[in-house]
């Protein structure tokens, strides 16, 4: 079986489908001009290459790809009327800026046929460029104040821009496994089941405003301002995915269905791993999960030149759960020179002589200090998508793949991260602010928790956060593929 790099333009994520029925479908590749005109092999989305086949001990399929893709999103911060209402109440969301993403990828892969619909899957993306900035949103470049924090510091300006990143992120090695195979047995569908690991290998993201003044470092460390590091391009991240698909064909149509899943876990050596302490709420990138149903068109087939012609079309369905996250503001955050911003956090706090020989919580001296690096906790959201694309296989050892897909994501909040962490309230020492008030604050009082360490009351407290609307991604691929 031939397995096409369509795969490589959806994310990996997780997987089941309907079972359909019975159709024509015989041999795992065509051998000779004698046999029946139609090639019958399974849909593009559910192809294996085999290895160790009658005729066909072995597959190898090598490809070439070149992906092209646009972000554009509306960034927006809740307005704080506070100070002039009861109860903190907010009206509404302030434009803050206009969001563009354009990134190039070069997609290298290898299929390796194993065994019979068993392979070995290979997949090199090497990043070309990528380069994202911040513009005005109906006027907003010109109400600096939206941007403030309460001491008047301005956390970034727009239009602000990030540098253009390049390199690889990560390279990934996973097993797809055909349990079922409509070509080897016609009264079942084909079904697919495969599981991938990914391994970040490129320098991790560090927040960088390309257009710092001068004198002032474009990547700060969070530690020390004055000390630039390397934007990065990789996530950081070890990942696991996995994926099912489920195909049935009737003629020249070939409806399936199918889930991808992707969880990640951040290397130690990234920003993730300076917050991952006892008070944070969240400290895991978010899971991601997808839902797929199309079909395949296959109107031009001939067995005998190793011919055919697929169109392919599909809506997707994704779920981005709550997570820290590298968002759209991360390096106009992550570089900010606001101390709201730039002050770390205590690690910890213990209990510590106050007024009057009392005891009250106070930030632990010996604990470690949390400096924002714009990592940022996520709302969770939704994705809906679709997308459409064109193979041609030339002849027995090359065919071409064409597509495009618009996605839109679900309005969310970009920065959300609570105070307190409810789970620690045994210990009144470390609560820090994490206090309930009960009879107007005098004698002791409850403890609700402990600080989550990764809370900026400047971005995180309702009234100031902000939020991503009007997602939209396009995107465009084109590969090339050599099987032997």
């Amino acid at each position: 079986m031939r397995r096409s790099l369509l795969s490589l333009s959806v994310p990996l994520l997780v997987p089941a489908g309907i079972a359909m029925l019975p159709g024509t479908a015989r041999a795992d590749e065509p051998v000779a001009a004698s046999e029946p005109r139609m090639m019958q092999e399974t849909a593009e989305i559910t192809s294996v290459v085999d290895a160790f086949d009658k005729d066909d001990p072995f597959d190898l399929n090598l490809t070439l790809g070149f992906e092209q893709r646009w972000k554009h999103a509306k960034i927006r911060r809740e307005s704080d009327l506070g100070q002039i209402s009861t109860g903190g109440f907010t009206p509404a969301n302030e434009n803050v800026a206009s969001f563009s993403e354009s990134t190039s990828i070069l997609n290298v892969g290898a299929d390796i046929g194993i065994f019979r619909d068993l392979a070995l899957i290979l997949r090199l993306p090497v990043i070309l460029n990528d380069s994202s900035e911040l513009g005005d949103l109906d006027g907003s470049s010109q109400n600096p104040q939206r941007l403030q924090d309460a001491n008047g510091e301005q956390l970034f300006s727009v239009p602000f821009k990030s540098p253009s990143r390049s390199g690889i992120d990560w390279f990934s090695a996973g097993l797809d496994y055909a349990i079922f195979n409509q070509q080897r047995d016609w009264t079942k569908p084909t079904w697919v089941v495969g599981v991938e690991g990914r391994f970040g290998i490129g320098t991790p993201l560090h927040a960088c405003n390309a257009n710092a003044p001068a004198g002032q470092a474009q990547c700060p460390d969070p530690a020390n301002p004055t000390q630039n590091r390397d934007p990065g391009i990789s996530r950081g991240m070890t990942s696991i995915a996995a994926h099912t698909v489920f195909s049935r064909r009737f003629g020249y149509v070939e409806p399936y269905s199918g889930f991808w899943f992707l969880a990640e876990f951040p290397h130690a050596n990234t920003d993730f791993g300076q917050t991952d302490l006892k008070g944070s709420l969240v400290n895991h990138p978010p899971l991601l999960g997808t839902f797929a149903m199309g079909a395949e068109v296959i109107p031009y087939e001939r067995k005998d030149a190793f011919q055919r012609l697929v169109i392919d079309g599909r809506v997707t369905g994704g779920y981005h759960s709550e997570g820290r996250e590298y968002s759209e503001l991360f390096d106009a955050l992550g570089s900010s020179q606001a101390s709201s911003l730039r002050n770390p956090n205590p690690g910890a706090y213990t209990a510590g002589a106050g007024p009057g020989g009392s005891t009250v919580s106070v930030a632990d001296p010996n604990a470690q200090k949390v400096y924002f690096t714009g990592i940022t906790d996520q709302q969770a959201f939704g994705s809906l998508g679709m997308q459409t694309s064109v193979t041609y296989q030339v002849g027995e050892y090359v065919k071409f793949h064409a597509g495009g897909g618009l996605t839109w994501n679900q309005s969310h909040l970009l920065t959300t991260s609570d105070l307190c962490n409810p789970d620690f309230k045994g210990d009144p020492g470390a609560a820090g602010p994490c206090h309930g008030v009960v009879n107007g604050g005098v004698g002791p009082q409850p403890v609700t928790g402990i600080p989550n360490p990764n809370h900026r009351d400047v971005i995180d407290t309702p009234g100031r956060r902000f939020s991503i609307d009007d997602t939209t991604i396009v995107s465009l691929w084109i590969a090339g593929v050599v099987m032997f």
